[in-house]
């Protein structure tokens, strides 16, 4: 037992449910436009999409250590100018940097298996698992260092990988196809989970200019980048609304928009203060499940009407 809270402490596994969320639902969007829904193949995708977002995480830890990323936000969180959310364990040397590796190999081994396993009945999943890892790994993994780079570049990587990619090949594994409907679910869907990066960015974005990492906060400042935050959560609650008019969700599935006002809200009051900041990334997290569970019960109640 104390292994294994260990383990989650190095993982970050709390942050798991950005990646059940895409998973789950696409999936239930399958299985309500009429596909046959298949547990196994279900399940094994659930635990190959949480082992590589888990690796992901581990192997993100590693990277922004070594870069001194890690190191540069505890020291401005003693001046309170940061908070310090990466590599704790390494920071405090409760933890090698072997033994983060060697977690990372496994994590990614278990994902490899599952997509192995499934590429047996659905052949293009190893595709999108390879291009998955390589987002999940090149996002601080030297030469891309997309989150160093910046200019959005990060972003998009986490739109992609911990949204998009997910949420179709959950339902490619399920339908056996890709369909745009699954592709304009996995739009609104994207940008939530996206925004949990982005907001994460205010916590430490002074030692992420120290290092030269370029997130939207440290080449807007705050005060921009917090009105680009409204507008993304602005137009992720628009494509909500936009889906339920397509068909892709049930009409009342407009009711998921709706969970951003929180979010905005608190935002509004974010104006610099660590606390405020905190409070936002935990007010977005909750939105963003939320949203999640508002979409999943309007595509089960609309599947079980149709039986």
């Amino acid at each position: 037992m104390q292994k294994l809270q260990t383990w989650a402490k190095l993982t970050r596994a709390r942050t798991l449910p950005v990646m059940v969320t895409p998973v789950v639902l696409g999936a239930v969007l399958a299985w309500q436009e009429g596909y046959s829904f298949h547990w196994g193949l279900f399940l094994l995708s659930l635990v190959g999409a949480l082992a590589a977002h888990l690796g992901a995480n581990v192997v993100n830890d590693v990277f922004d250590f070594a870069a001194g990323t890690d190191t540069q936000a505890h020291q401005l969180q003693d001046q309170g100018q940061a908070f310090a959310t990466g590599s704790q364990a390494l920071l405090s040397g409760s933890a090698s940097l072997a033994e983060y590796r060697r977690l990372s190999v496994i994590l990614f081994a278990i994902a490899l298996l599952c997509g192995l396993v499934l590429s047996l009945w659905r052949p293009w999943v190893l595709l999108l698992a390879v291009f998955g890892f390589l987002l999940a790994f090149f996002y601080v993994a030297p030469p891309l260092r997309l989150a160093y780079f910046g200019h959005g570049l990060g972003e998009l990587d986490i739109f992609l990988s911990f949204g998009l990619l997910p949420l179709v090949g959950a339902y490619y594994v399920q339908a056996g196809s890709v369909s745009l409907s699954a592709i304009l679910a996995a739009l609104p869907v994207g940008l939530y989970t996206m925004l949990v990066l982005y907001f994460h960015h205010f916590l430490h974005w002074r030692a992420d200019r120290e290092v030269a990492k370029k997130t939207p906060v440290v080449l807007l400042g705050e005060a921009r980048a917090r009105r680009l935050g409204a507008i993304l959560l602005g137009l992720t609650a628009l494509l909500i609304v936009l889906d339920s008019l397509l068909g892709v969700f049930p009409w009342y599935a407009i009711l998921a928009a709706l969970t951003v006002v929180p979010v905005y809200l608190v935002l509004r009051r974010a104006q610099g203060e660590l606390k405020q900041y905190l409070a936002l990334m935990a007010q977005n997290m909750n939105s963003n499940l939320l949203a999640a569970l508002l979409l999943v019960l309007a595509l089960l109640i609309r599947g079980l009407t149709h039986l």
